[in-house]
């Protein structure tokens, strides 16, 4: 899978332990995780999340949905424990063994793949079904109507956004173990697959939500009976300028990473002025934001 390991770049202590698959992995396990505690927790209070998002309801099962959830987290999370013991069994902490052995947290991420397809009934096939739905609707920047579940749908779409960088690292360490002399447990390389690919791959999910927000902008300029709280529609368009102010971030981003400044036509100091410069655009939307539902 790998080069010769004498000129190979040394590994840092954390990418001997977890390379760059397992990060991805266990940040997608965890994910599992989080959205049953936050089912159960929810339950606990008596808010009925299922009801929120159009889930349809389950007669023929007595479980509440957050034990199914769990069910599926501890499925995903037990092969990860194995596939890490095996990994640092056969590596030993060893450079040149974790770049040749890449295939064993390859293996992992291909197995959690299949686990949100495989139609398993006690791997809450129903909530897989119905996150496949969800993430086909919204990945073309769908959203649906408030009878069909468009909180879920703005719901999943702001979790994307929140694991754009995981789902960046995904492509990289695919595109690196695919790649002739090279290996996914190297140090990552974001210019996998050309410049621009890892930047557009991060960008899609605030691209989503940007083309969710005019969707919802454009619904309630042609609504003849205006629902209570909608308005004109201001703050879909405030919502949208939040989002797409992410786009300069990562475009400046990918500028300084392969930075040539006989293409750029600017400095190195110049660029990094613009990159800092959108944040604050950033965090000025960001209490507009969190004090909207409609978007």
């Amino acid at each position: 899978m790998d080069g010769d390991p004498t000129v190979e770049p040394e590994l840092d202590t954390f990418s001997l332990i977890l390379p760059l698959p397992y990060r991805v992995s266990l940040i997608l396990v965890l994910g599992v995780w989080a959205w049953g505690l936050n089912l159960h927790y929810l339950y606990l209070l008596k808010i009925d999340v299922p009801a929120l998002i159009k889930y349809p309801s389950r007669s023929s099962s007595p479980h509440p949905h957050h034990q199914r959830t769990y069910a599926l987290a501890t499925t995903i999370t037990l092969p990860l424990i194995l596939s890490l013991l095996f990994f640092w069994t056969l590596t030993r902490g060893r450079p040149s063994s974790v770049l040749a052995w890449d295939i064993i947290p390859q293996s992992y991420l291909f197995l959690l793949f299949l686990a949100f397809l495989i139609p398993y009934k006690r791997l809450s096939p129903n909530g897989r079904h119905r996150f496949l739905t969800i993430l086909k609707r919204i990945s073309i920047g769908g959203i649906a109507e408030t009878q069909d579940g468009k909180f879920g749908d703005i719901l999943l779409a702001d979790v994307l956004t929140s694991y754009a960088k995981v789902l960046g690292d995904f492509f990289v360490s695919l595109c690196m173990f695919f790649t002739t002399g090279r290996s996914s447990t190297d140090k990552p390389d974001r210019g996998c697959g050309g410049q621009y690919i890892v930047p557009i791959i991060i960008s899609i999910p605030s691209l989503i939500r940007l083309r969710q927000c005019l969707i919802e902008y454009v619904r309630v300029r042609n609504n003849p009976q205006p629902m209570s709280g909608q308005g004109w529609g201001g703050q879909h368009l405030a919502n949208a300028l939040k989002y797409s102010s992410a786009f300069p971030v990562v475009i400046l981003s990918a500028l300084q990473r392969g930075y040539d400044p006989n293409k750029i036509g600017l400095s190195e100091t110049g660029l990094f002025r613009l990159w800092y410069s959108p944040p604050p655009l950033e965090k000025t939307k960001k209490p507009m934001a969190t004090t909207n539902t409609n978007s």
